[in-house]
């Protein structure tokens, strides 16, 4: 185990509540409700003949708060400004990359383990309201057209806080490593995930299979495409024909 731990109390808001009690004391976490995505966003300049980079660092500075507003609290009770997100956390950022994470608060990670998997679903509407966002980014923007491409995957994962002097807390694993090969393999404008992830999300959006590609650390892969969400009467039909299923099976 790593010793996980962090003896800086000013940086105690920097991390999840569900921290707080296992401040100071050796944390090794598996969830196994964890659905991360990280988003590079390129556009037509280079970090360093931009403004010699601070240009760049300017606007990368306008997108990741842009995004950072769709988690912001509305009020001192923390909820979020969209119900929805209130099970996604924001990991950091990789320098023209950002990684969400959900399901890491204990609460999530119970519904999960008792077959709750909205929040996955939350999860998907939440990589398009960022696609949304650079494009509204894009209509105030002059000159520059940024994309963005996300990788998204569901898996367990370890988390914690590591070291003693600028303290961060991060999560680890081979879900974390495929969503971002997902990224790196994936197509701009487009939100890609491993085959395992498509029985949890496949009631709610449309899946077009991508077909095999090469992913580092894992060979050839079957990926697919999350294109839009399906409409509200078939996501009905498919979650009370999933119900009569699992009754059946139950009965049997």
């Amino acid at each position: 185990k790593s010793r996980l731990s962090c003896s800086t109390p000013s940086s105690l808001n920097t991390f999840p509540k569900s921290f707080f009690p296992n401040y100071g004391t050796l944390i090794h976490m598996i969830t196994s409700a964890l659905y991360s995505l990280q988003s590079p966003i390129s556009g037509s300049f280079t970090r360093k003949k931009f403004e010699g980079g601070m240009g760049c660092i300017r606007v990368l500075n306008e997108i990741v708060r842009d995004i950072d507003d769709l988690l912001s609290a509305v009020d001192h009770s923390l909820r979020k400004s969209d119900p929805r997100w209130v099970a996604i956390q924001k990991i950091k950022t990789i320098g023209p990359c950002y990684m969400a994470a959900s399901g890491l608060d204990p609460v999530t990670e119970e519904q999960t383990r008792q077959g709750n998997h909205e929040h996955i679903v939350y999860l998907m509407d939440f990589c398009f309201k960022i696609l949304e966002t650079i494009k509204q980014f894009n209509r105030h923007t002059f000159g520059t057209q940024f994309l963005m491409k996300i990788g998204f995957n569901y898996g367990p994962v370890t988390d914690g806080i590591i070291g003693q002097n600028k303290v961060l807390y991060d999560i680890w694993g081979d879900t974390v490593n495929l969503s971002s090969r997902m990224m790196s393999t994936g197509v701009n404008d487009r939100i890609q995930l491993p085959a395992d992830c498509v029985p949890f999300l496949i009631d709610h959006f449309k899946l077009p299979k991508r077909g095999k590609i090469s992913v580092k650390g894992k060979g050839e892969m079957i990926t697919h495409f999350c294109t839009a969400r399906k409409p509200a009467d078939q996501i009905r039909a498919n979650l009370e024909a999933r119900a009569a299923r699992e009754m059946n099976s139950a009965d049997t």
